[in-house]
């Protein structure tokens, strides 16, 4: 009697049951598709998957297929890490060109910028602000450093400002506030 291994088994059990949905367009009442995940879900050329916490499915997490947009009204912001790897000029133009944000900021960071979350500051004006969100990803931005009397641009600088008592990093690493 012959007997087949239980991960052979368990590869053809999940090649069997797979994805029965389609990608792509599908019946709303239904629930919005799923993508990522194990299986590696795509989404339909119109859309982008869209992870929780912008984690781009680390962990196997899954998510949602949002449409794409057709048009950016902000073409310029901070340069912004897609979950392909690649910098776009603004989360805008990373949802329109099919990808989710990397808030783990895994992108090769330019000369005189530093990473904040799915964002890259300018090292030498900017300092990041990330907001911590309960019923959501947490959320970044470069905002203009301070006037500052210290010239090595510390944490000092950034006393007085929202949330200025957790702040972390120096002038060579880029400063960082985190809110709660």
């Amino acid at each position: 009697m012959r007997t087949i291994p239980l991960g052979l088994l368990s590869l053809v059990f999940f090649a069997a049951c797979g994805n029965n949905h389609p990608p792509g367009p599908h019946d709303a009442s239904t629930g919005p598709a799923l993508c990522g995940g194990l299986a590696a879900r795509q989404c339909a050329a119109t859309e982008y998957c869209d992870f929780a916490n912008n984690s781009c499915g680390s962990g196997d997490q899954t998510g949602t297929c949002k449409p794409r947009p057709d048009f950016c009204t902000t073409i310029a912001g901070p340069p912004t890490c897609g979950c392909n790897g690649m910098i776009y000029t603004s989360e805008c133009v990373a949802y329109r060109e099919g990808t989710d944000l990397n808030a783990r900021g895994t992108c090769n960071v330019a000369a005189g910028k530093f990473t904040c979350g799915y964002l890259q500051c300018n090292l030498d004006t900017q300092y990041c602000l990330r907001e911590f969100h309960a019923s959501g990803a947490d959320t970044y931005s470069c905002n203009d450093l301070p006037t500052c009397a210290d010239p090595t641009k510390s944490c000092a600088c950034l006393a007085h400002e929202r949330c200025g008592n957790t702040c972390t990093g120096d002038a060579s690493t880029g400063l960082t506030l985190t809110c709660p």
